[in-house]
């Protein structure tokens, strides 16, 4: 049965340094994860949290291969003691990253040692190449922007235009901050960005792509979480803490990173309740600072966000009749309820492409993160044969466009229709899945074939 389990994720690889061969393991996130036996009675953890949502990996003490991801169960219980007996998983992660080093290498069975010889870290992170070389090739990594639009475009479709604006402006303002320019020129030079749209059309998920291809470090925060100093919440600090912690702890790096601000639209929401509306205007006037480039103090840090690009995320739900968002002006995120001085902090502006069903049907075909393609890989790792009829695609589509929350809802549409089946799979019970529309409300959507 597949159970919930948190711990650390890593990506396996070996090294060979100084005639002797290392097994080393670089940790990637700490998260949770849906951990279930395959077909080969080896432990599989589905990773359902962080920056590798939706990635597969074995459990440490499994035969990975070279450049798999694997999994390091924690203790929760212990975790959950570290972090004075609460059960708060988003700073139990925090706590737990702090305390995590980069590298690390087996001593026997699922332990691991910290990796401390500089050295051969240097090797690791500089392969063989000269440090002048290592330079070279990642400043041609990341400003590759050709490449991050194509690799980008295979995940979101139908908002090249829109992917294409991001990518531009946020080249155009890492171009400005490392510039050595006048401040007052950078703060002229760089944008701010807000990006709205209906829900599901993909604008939280271009940001998160750009995370993973970037080299500088991002980090997505919800705005719904934020309260103004003296209410109950996170702080405009706390975000800034979280882009350092991307950082490694290198403020200086931090300082000229992304900071994305989802949920944007919440911060105008009008509510009943006149403390918490009162909390949302406070917030709205404390991104002020963040906007104009003021200086922060947490800790013993001091952080300038004078080069930071900060983007807004937002749905902006009924700002405008229909899905069509291209024409909205600075009066109606005013009338919405965000403040006229915040709003006019945001230079550039991108709209979303509402999504057809004709533009559903391709994501489901297309996208590398359709659910399509994910149970994909998932049934190959359970040596599962899969299949899936153009009527099944279109069944699919039109339950998603019921729901009105664009291709967000595709997963969990997908996983409502193949949710009884999988149980039985798991189970070793059938060695193949043919997906179809049912013909009946009742009947199910899918065919199974027993395992000989």
């Amino acid at each position: 049965m597949p159970n919930l389990k948190v711990g650390y994720l890593f990506k396996k690889k070996y090294i060979t340094y100084q005639d002797k061969k290392y097994e080393i393991f670089e940790f990637v996130d700490y998260a949770a994860a849906i951990s279930f036996r395959n077909t080969q009675h080896n432990f599989i953890c589905n990773i359902i949290s962080g920056n590798k949502a939706g990635m597969y990996a074995s459990i440490i003490n499994e035969n990975a291969n070279e450049g798999e991801y694997v999994f390091l169960i924690d203790d929760i219980d212990n975790a959950i003691k570290d972090n004075e007996n609460s059960v708060d998983f988003v700073t139990i992660r925090k706590k737990r990253i702090q305390s995590t080093a980069k590298y690390y290498l087996r001593n026997n069975g699922t332990g691991l040692t910290r990796l401390l010889n500089e050295d051969l870290i240097s090797y690791i992170e500089n392969g063989n190449k000269s440090q002048a070389e290592f330079d070279e090739d990642v400043f041609e990594k990341t400003t590759d922007i050709s490449s991050m639009y194509a690799s980008i475009k295979k995940t979101i479709i139908s908002q090249d235009e829109q992917i294409m604006q991001i990518l531009t402006a946020l080249f155009k303002n890492q171009k400005v901050v490392d510039s050595g320019l006048d401040m007052d020129l950078i703060a002229k030079l760089k944008e701010n960005i807000l990006i709205f749209g209906s829900t599901g059309t993909g604008k939280t998920e271009i940001l998160k792509r750009i995370s993973k291809l970037y080299k500088i470090p991002i980090v997505i925060e919800d705005a719904t979480s934020l309260s103004e100093t003296g209410y109950q919440g996170r702080k405009i600090t706390d975000m800034l803490e979280d882009l350092c912690l991307a950082a490694n702890g290198d403020i200086d790096l931090a300082e000229k990173g992304i900071l994305v601000i989802d949920e944007f639209d919440k911060l105008a929401e009008k509510s009943s309740d006149s403390q918490s509306h009162v909390s949302r205007l406070g917030v709205q006037r404390s991104l002020l600072k963040l906007l104009d480039g003021c200086l922060f103090y947490f800790g013993d840090k001091k952080f300038d966000t004078s080069k930071l690009t900060i983007v807004g995320l937002g749905a902006f739900t009924g700002i405008t009749k229909g899905d069509d968002y291209s024409h909205l002006t600075t009066d109606n995120f005013i009338e919405y309820g965000i403040m006229r001085e915040l709003i006019g902090r945001f230079s550039k502006t991108i709209p979303m492409n509402p999504l057809k069903k004709e533009d559903i049907i391709k994501i489901l075909k297309e996208s590398d993160f359709s659910p399509i393609n994910t149970y994909k890989k998932l049934f190959e790792i359970l040596e599962v044969d899969f299949e899936f009829t153009d009527d099944f695609i279109d069944y699919i589509a039109e339950l998603a466009i019921s729901k009105q929350s664009g291709a967000r809802s595709l997963k969990t549409v997908f996983d409502n229709c193949i949710s009884s089946a999988l149980f039985r799979i798991f189970a070793g019970e059938y060695s193949s899945i043919s997906l179809i529309k049912p013909d009946d409300e009742n009947d199910k959507p899918y065919v199974l074939t027993k395992t000989k």
